[in-house]
């Protein structure tokens, strides 16, 4: 779906410098650390999609579409409780601070904007009080918008696009390019090799087929599509700002 007009935003973000710049532990933490807002509100799209694909609600009614309610559904189940690296129940999240702490990337930011935002639920607020830097809140908000205001096909073109479909390939050349072992880093190869594994054999297809049955007319698919290039841009935005920091670190070492 969307091959032809995808291709040049899809090639700008496989082919990003970032990739080939990640070489030290010290760019790793810089990574992570900027990254995990991205893992934290990828749970906005994905429970977004819960809320339209199944019944959430009390009294409990039947949905219109059980193929799509049983692919949600299998997806949260995964990212919000999937097994860990210790065989106890952690969500990627969980698993990602935990990957966070094996490599001593700070997770001052991130745990601070928690718990702002736990309080507040005020968004923007919260982010500055972090201290977030401003390219990583233009993400985030971005992605909170579309949860929050986005139409159900655009949801899941974004969730898709912008998520589940580059995830497997973005974190293979991670991997490759890090040349952590399982035995320096055994939490956070887990972590990227369970993401290759779910999104390319379940999540992906599963966030395909929602998206297929949500493109009902041609108008609907126009929005679909701008919605995946915008995440696209948007991601591809996020590396340009990990990328500068990482390029900053090095001229100050």
């Amino acid at each position: 779906m969307f091959e032809k007009e995808l291709r040049p935003y899809q090639d700008r973000l496989a082919q990003h410098p970032i990739y080939d710049s990640i070489r030290s532990v010290e760019h790793v933490r810089i990574f992570m650390s900027r990254h995990v807002f991205a893992v934290w509100d990828f749970m906005s799209l994905a429970k977004r999609l819960q809320r339209d694909f199944t019944c959430v609600e009390l009294p409990w009614m039947p949905v219109l579409n059980e193929d799509s309610a049983r692919l949600i559904n299998e997806i949260i189940t995964g990212e919000e409780s999937d097994i860990g690296h210790d065989g106890q129940p952690a969500s990627h999240f969980r698993l990602y601070l935990d990957a966070m702490g094996e490599v001593s990337a700070p997770t001052e930011k991130i745990e601070t904007f928690i718990s702002q935002f736990s309080r507040s639920y005020a968004l923007g607020k919260s982010l500055n009080q972090a201290r977030v830097p401003a390219y990583v809140q233009t993400f985030v908000k971005h992605t909170i918008k579309t949860a929050r205001n986005a139409s159900t096909a655009e949801v899941a073109s974004s969730f898709l696009f912008g998520r589940e479909d580059p995830i497997p390939e973005m974190f293979k050349t991670l991997m490759e390019r890090w040349g952590l072992t399982a035995q320096q880093a055994p939490k956070l190869t887990f972590y990227l090799n369970r993401h290759i594994e779910v999104d390319s054999g379940d999540h992906g297809p599963g966030a395909q087929k929602m998206l297929s049955r949500s493109i009902i007319t041609p108008q609907v698919r126009e929005k679909a599509l701008r919605a995946a290039i915008d995440a696209i841009e948007h991601r591809i935005r996020l590396w340009n700002g990990i990328y500068r920091e990482i390029k900053k670190s090095d001229a100050c070492a």
